[in-house]
């Protein structure tokens, strides 16, 4: 983790706090998404952890007002750089957010 992200990955995190946890897929990315005319499926639960919900999904299929879907994009981004083990990546995913 580059200097600071430990920081901003939880100032980021905090302002999740006292939200309900639940399983959640972990990486609803494009690719992991089927929809049908009446149905939405995930597949490929490898990243799957108890967390708030995956509210950052493709083209805001969540419906999220503006400033839930900043909040969410902003952890999204955090968690990415968080877990990953490449050390280029957490710098780049932290680059696209924003300090809180």
């Amino acid at each position: 983790m580059p200097p600071g992200g430990v920081a901003r990955c939880r100032a980021t995190w905090a302002r999740f706090t006292g939200r309900q946890t639940c399983v959640v897929h972990g990486d609803p990315n494009p690719g992991n998404v089927r929809l049908a005319a009446n149905q939405v499926a995930l597949i490929d639960w490898d990243d799957s952890h108890v967390d708030v919900s995956d509210l950052v999904l493709p083209d805001n299929a969540a419906c999220l007002d503006g400033g839930a879907h900043d909040i969410a994009a902003q952890a999204s981004t955090a968690w990415e750089a968080a877990v990953c083990s490449d050390d280029e990546y957490p710098s780049q995913r932290l680059a696209k957010g924003r300090a809180v």
